[in-house]
């Protein structure tokens, strides 16, 4: 079980970054303008935040081995049919059912290890969960970019939905078990459709804020509407999608999953900053950057059997506060950057950032997932993916609003390098604020007196 599951949190990650590197010749393939482009990574994200929580609650209700195979299927055919597709408008639509399968993928991936491990090696079981998801960023765009030079970039689509096969019968044909502990109770549809129309406005809000600040107000206001009518109707449902209450009463659960939000919405945007300046500031080739920028990455997936050790004889919360401190730092250190600034402070930035984001994540989801109870880990898996993902689109709205006040509308060259540097060192500095709010919601959490062994 352990193979099949790392191998899938490898592949999804594997194929968001691999994607990003084969855009050019993929565009150019299916004829597909900027926007539509910028498309293909906005429904993907839809489909992962709208379907995480509901693929945790599904999980409990209908066993998570079964909603893992369902959506790892997913996510493999549609790979394999996305390799053939030659229309841009066809191909967008099914990265959001392929989006779908991942978010299912993920959220019953963290339950089945919480699940079936033991509890002393629950940590080294997430941990090596984590290398796999960090390995998957770290070799999407070196290896996207030569499958798409040598092959061509549909074989990029094939060989991850071959392998994700693979990856399937490991868990079809060795791993009999099944894992569920809501029973028969009715799945609520009425919540997942408010929470997924809330999710929709966000993900559309940030993706449009910065060329219309009226429509994405507008659907960021809606957002807020319908998570209010949410969670208004969670609070009286029976059989509730999240069981609001128990967000409302552990204070463990609450503050970590707070606390997971900010942090992601802190250091998200790093590489985005970097590429532009790397590129555009300081000369480099594409390659160049992108292997410098792989460092975080590489730190990541190192520092995860690390972060195991230390979970295993020490205090969790404390591991996580150390985490969230060092990202702090990196972020710091990066709003000093200017274009005379050594590589090393950008290297050191990366370090920083990459051991902190596993010495946090890591405990963090452990403490969630224990702290949520053994009858609603599917539903705390799902909300650990959801807090990620709408981390990472607030990090992005951030980032789309301060290059609009700054930049406007020009995009970013050597004439305005200036603009963009002082608009980097403002976000750095705002993130590295963030950081500190999120160490101020671990030390609470650690103080709560639950810790989470």
């Amino acid at each position: 079980m352990l193979l099949a599951v790392c191998a899938a949190q490898f592949f999804m990650p594997f194929m968001v970054a691999g994607v990003n590197a084969v855009l050019p010749p993929l565009g150019e393939s299916l004829g597909a303008s900027a926007r539509e482009l910028s498309l293909l990574g906005a429904v993907y994200t839809l489909g992962l935040v709208v379907f995480q929580l509901a693929g945790g609650t599904l999980g409990d209700i209908y066993g998570r081995r079964r909603i893992f195979l369902f959506g790892l299927s997913l996510f493999s055919v549609l790979a394999l049919v996305l390799g053939f597709i030659p229309y841009i408008d066809l191909f967008i639509g099914l990265r959001l059912f392929q989006g779908m399968g991942a978010a299912m993928l993920s959220s019953a991936s963290l339950a089945l290890l919480a699940s079936a491990a033991p509890k002393e090696m629950r940590a080294s079981y997430l941990g090596l969960s984590n290398v796999a998801v960090y390995a998957g960023i770290a070799c999407g765009p070196p290896v996207g970019g030569l499958v798409a030079g040598w092959l061509g970039w549909r074989w990029l689509f094939w060989g991850t939905g071959l392998a994700a096969l693979a990856a399937m019968c490991i868990m079809v044909f060795r791993v009999p078990l099944e894992w569920r502990t809501a029973g028969e109770e009715p799945f609520d549809v009425p919540g997942c459709l408010l929470y997924g129309g809330a999710m929709a406005a966000l993900t559309f809000g940030a993706s449009c804020i910065a060329d219309d600040h009226l429509l994405g107000g507008g659907l960021f206001l809606l957002c807020l509407v319908l998570l209010a009518c949410f969670v208004w109707r969670e609070l009286r449902s029976p059989f509730p999608m999240v069981d609001v209450r128990l967000l409302r009463s552990n204070r463990v659960l609450s503050l970590s999953l707070v606390a997971a939000f900010v942090n992601y919405c802190s250091f998200f945007g790093m590489v985005f900053f970097f590429s532009l300046y790397l590129q555009v500031g300081r000369g480099f080739s594409v390659q160049e950057a992108g292997l410098l920028l792989a460092l975080q990455a590489a730190v990541q997936s190192l520092s995860s059997p690390l972060a195991a050790r230390l979970c295993d004889r020490y205090d969790q919360g404390l591991i996580s506060t150390a985490g969230t401190v060092f990202c702090g730092l990196g972020l710091l250190s990066a709003a000093f950057l200017d274009m005379d600034s050594s590589l090393w402070v950008i290297v050191g930035a990366q370090c920083l950032i990459g051991a902190g984001v596993s010495l946090f994540a890591l405990p963090n989801t452990t403490i969630i997932l224990e702290a949520a109870g053994p009858q609603r880990v599917g539903q705390a898996s799902g909300l650990v993916g959801t807090v990620r993902t709408a981390g990472m689109l607030g990090n992005l709205t951030i980032i789309t609003l301060t290059l609009s006040l700054f930049l406007g509308h020009e995009p970013v060259g050597r004439d305005n390098i200036g603009a963009f540097l002082h608009c980097m060192r403002v976000d750095m500095v705002l993130f590295g604020v963030l950081s500190l709010l999120a160490v101020g919601c671990t030390l609470a959490r650690n103080r709560s007196g639950t810790k989470a062994a």
